[in-house]
């Protein structure tokens, strides 16, 4: 699946919403985005309606999408992100 992800930016919105965002059991909510990270904190991860970015260590990532149209969503969402 090809895309345009900018993992740089989608580690800035994670950070942005694991310290501005609403906490709740590990897992953290700012403007409809939800961010959380493993045990170890090497893996994070960037959920939207159905889709999960997995970012994983050395730059490289993951995504799960069950279909397109989601994915251009989760895509919107992100560079819509402030």
């Amino acid at each position: 699946m090809k895309n345009n992800l900018d993992i740089k930016r989608s580690l800035l919105i994670f950070n942005k919403i694991i310290s501005k965002g609403e906490c709740d059991n590990g897992r953290c909510i700012l403007e409809g985005m939800t961010a959380w990270y493993d045990f170890d904190g090497y893996t994070c991860y960037l959920g939207f309606n159905e889709v999960t970015l997995t970012l994983l260590f050395h730059g490289k990532y993951h995504i799960d999408s069950p279909s397109k149209d989601s994915l251009a969503a989760f895509e919107k969402k992100l560079s819509q992100f402030n």
